[in-house]
């Protein structure tokens, strides 16, 4: 079935997908047939930075339509081949941003062809990962990219064994993910006639989503990752959270409401996050931090997806943003410093600050951009998301606090060891080259320009959310209708007072910055 479009702005989205899937598939088979030569940097960040350019335009294009989904390509399970909504309209270009400062901060020695050519591929199969809700693509895709993970990660010296466990819970979550999709394909939930063939579907699907997440007690391959594979597959792999916009399309919105796989789902979430907050305190090695920083963060993402509430999902869209820049500046900050100095202890001082005095505040403001630094996105997102918990459900909105806060420690604490006692006098100076210093520069000035003015970007999320969980947005009231008094506000509770002006929920958190 073949969806037409009558709007330009809708063809200008197609287009704009076409471009930002092909430009790196394009690349990664130049790079693989040797036609790259010794350009290979500059042909995967040109093609790279193509795909970035074109998924702007559909983020703007999406803008420029009245709301709805932009679709194209067959229909089954409610999903279609090309599917661009408010979220991944949005997604995409943060999907580029994070490919684009991979490859521009990565050490001369890492590119190399094989690599490149693995890392395009992965990139190209994100993008069209994140351009569709079609069942059987986003299984086809889940398979491509762990693949493409696992394989980096074998021929890594001393990946083997990451690789190994990473290949027993990819393919686990990848049988439960092709079962239960096609049980929720054949039993949809989305209708209101669906039984228990769609309910065991919908389980299997939460029981991949919680593999492909590193989600307790499935998490031990998320700190061995990044322990075992290069940086860049590492980030790669973890920061767009596939699992997340598959948690998305599948388990959110159903007919009866939020789905009890997910409520439950949420759940071990929130143990994850405050489970791998305070891994994260413990750890010996920096990238060991790194791993567990990230498990914690996107753990908190999955759990902000089961909320009632648009504004609690809002929070969680944000913070799958706003986590996601920050861990990978820090990835990319460690990164910059191992290429320098080998492997990174955290039990002893290091004194870096001496040798790389930049690279220390790009960690430290990285560190504080991913817990919450007022100014920065995740200020606005975990006010977003701690103010819809704290709403739904208090003892979620304490864990999202209590991780946050453990979060906030262990980094301090690894900025401390890496970057702090004293330094051998003879020890070398290590500049920061130009290319990773561009790089970090708009990483950070991104996450403080939407910190500083969230507005569009929320408005944006909001509305996604809204359709996600088909809540109709609110409308004012008659002109003819008498005035109702409003409940009171708890005492001193700002979200309280934010209804009790009656503001918009999509508005709080900018108001509250």
């Amino acid at each position: 079935m073949i969806t037409p479009l009558m709007t330009p702005a809708g063809n200008w989205i197609l287009y704009g997908v076409a471009v930002t899937v092909a430009a790196p598939l394009a690349a990664g088979g130049l790079a693989a047939l040797g036609m790259a030569g010794r350009s290979l940097r500059m042909l995967a960040v040109a093609a790279t930075a193509v795909s970035f350019v074109a998924s702007l335009m559909i983020a703007v294009g999406w803008q420029m339509t009245n709301g709805d989904p932009v679709s194209f390509g067959s229909v089954l399970g409610e999903g279609r081949l090309i599917f661009i909504d408010g979220l991944n309209a949005v997604l995409l270009p943060y999907v580029g941003l994070v490919a684009l400062a991979i490859l521009l901060v990565a050490p001369r020695r890492s590119i190399e062809p094989a690599m490149v050519k693995r890392m395009l591929l992965g990139t190209a199969a994100t993008f069209a990962l994140f351009a569709t809700s079609h069942p059987l693509a986003l299984v086809v895709l889940w398979a491509v990219t762990a693949q493409l993970t696992w394989r980096s990660t074998r021929v890594t010296p001393g990946g083997r064994s990451a690789a190994r466990v990473f290949a027993i819970y990819m393919w686990l979550a990848f049988a439960c993910m092709a079962v239960g999709t096609a049980m929720l394909v054949a039993d949809p939930p989305w209708e209101r006639s669906s039984g228990l063939m769609g309910t065991s579907g919908g389980w299997l699907v939460a029981v991949a989503v919680m593999l492909r997440k590193g989600i307790v007690p499935f998490h031990s391959w998320y700190p061995a990752l990044f322990s075992g594979a290069p940086m860049a597959t590492a980030l790669a792999a973890t920061m767009p959270q596939v699992a997340s916009y598959t948690a998305v399309r599948l388990l959110v919105g159903h007919a009866d409401g939020v789905a009890t796989e997910l409520e439950v789902l949420a759940q071990f979430a929130l143990i994850t996050a405050v489970y791998g907050a305070a891994l994260a305190l413990v750890q010996r090695d920096l990238r060991g931090f790194i791993g567990a920083l990230a498990m914690s963060q996107s753990a908190l993402v999955l759990a902000g997806l089961s909320g009632r509430l648009p504004m609690e999902l809002n929070g969680a869209f944000c913070v799958w943003i706003s986590s996601g820049l920050a861990i990978t500046g820090i990835g990319l900050v460690t990164w910059a410093l191992e290429s320098r100095a080998g492997d990174i202890s955290l039990e002893t001082l290091q004194g870096r600050f001496w040798d790389a005095p930049a690279l220390a505040a790009f960690f430290l403001l990285f560190g504080m951009a991913a817990i919450g630094l007022p100014g920065t996105l995740s200020f606005v997102a975990d006010d977003l998301i701690v103010s819809g918990s704290l709403d739904d459900q208090l003892h979620a909105g304490l864990m999202v606090i209590a991780a946050t806060v453990l979060c906030g420690i262990a980094t301090m604490r690894c900025w401390f060891h890496v970057f702090g006692g004293p330094s051998a006098v003879d020890s070398p100076k290590h500049g920061i080259l130009p290319r990773e210093r561009l790089t970090l520069i708009t990483l950070i000035a991104v996450l403080f320009v939407l910190g500083i003015w969230p507005g569009p970007l929320v408005r944006a999320l909001e509305k996604a959310a809204e359709r996600v969980l088909f809540t109709p947005a609110p409308q004012p009231p008659a002109a003819a209708d008498p005035p109702r008094a409003a409940a009171p506000a708890a005492p001193y509770s700002s979200p309280g007072l934010l209804r009790l002006l009656n503001v918009p929920s999509a508005t709080k958190g900018i108001l509250l910055c």
